[in-house]
């Protein structure tokens, strides 16, 4: 019990520092940060999704499957898509309530990030892959302090790495931005030429 409600803290800590590094990165105006609204949407449709994924399989089971034998990232993507479709579905379509919902709160946003559906796959993915990740990382942990693994551990580090996949993507996005502001333009050639 001491060790889930450590997992439990670690994984408030994580998302705090989360949001607190997508708000940094996006300066909001008024409220959340677009970034912050696909986050929160995301989790929520993930948490929804896990509700009916828990249904075909008890969560113990699936932990259990999760931090089994050692994998790949690539293995681990493809056990995940398997075992938690409707969770995967659910994040998905959560974070895509992203854009109509800023569209019509922030109807000066049409050109900005919350409008860019290319963007929100792109963190949608990033999202699925820090998931994986996260999943990873936290069975490593396990299996080198001994402790037993269960739905603490793999449930931390899925939403820990959802979060920080998240961040990657805004900060890779701005990091592309400030590059190509920074390299100089051709100049445009004269009409007359």
């Amino acid at each position: 019990m001491t060790i889930d409600l450590g997992w439990v803290a670690f994984t408030a800590i994580a998302v705090l520092l989360g949001m607190a590094a997508l708000g940094w990165m996006r300066p909001r105006r008024v409220g959340i940060t677009s970034p912050q609204a696909m986050l929160l949407l995301g989790a929520a449709g993930m948490a929804a999704g896990l509700a009916i994924d828990a249904q075909a399989m008890p969560l113990v089971s699936i932990a259990s499957i999760c931090s089994g034998s050692p994998r790949s990232l690539w293995s681990m993507l493809l056990l995940h898509a398997q075992l938690l479709p409707w969770m995967h579905a659910g994040m998905w379509a959560g974070g895509f309530m992203a854009v109509p919902l800023l569209r019509k709160l922030r109807p000066n946003c049409r050109r900005q990030y919350c409008a860019r559906v290319v963007q929100n796959l792109a963190c949608s993915a990033w999202m699925t892959v820090g998931m994986s990740v996260g999943v990873l990382a936290a069975a490593a942990i396990v299996a080198a302090s001994g402790v037993r693994p269960g739905p603490a551990p793999m449930f931390s580090g899925m939403v820990t790495g959802m979060v920080w996949g998240m961040v990657a993507s805004v900060a890779l996005y701005r990091l592309f931005f400030l590059v190509k502001d920074a390299v100089p333009h051709e100049a445009a050639p004269h009409a007359g030429r």
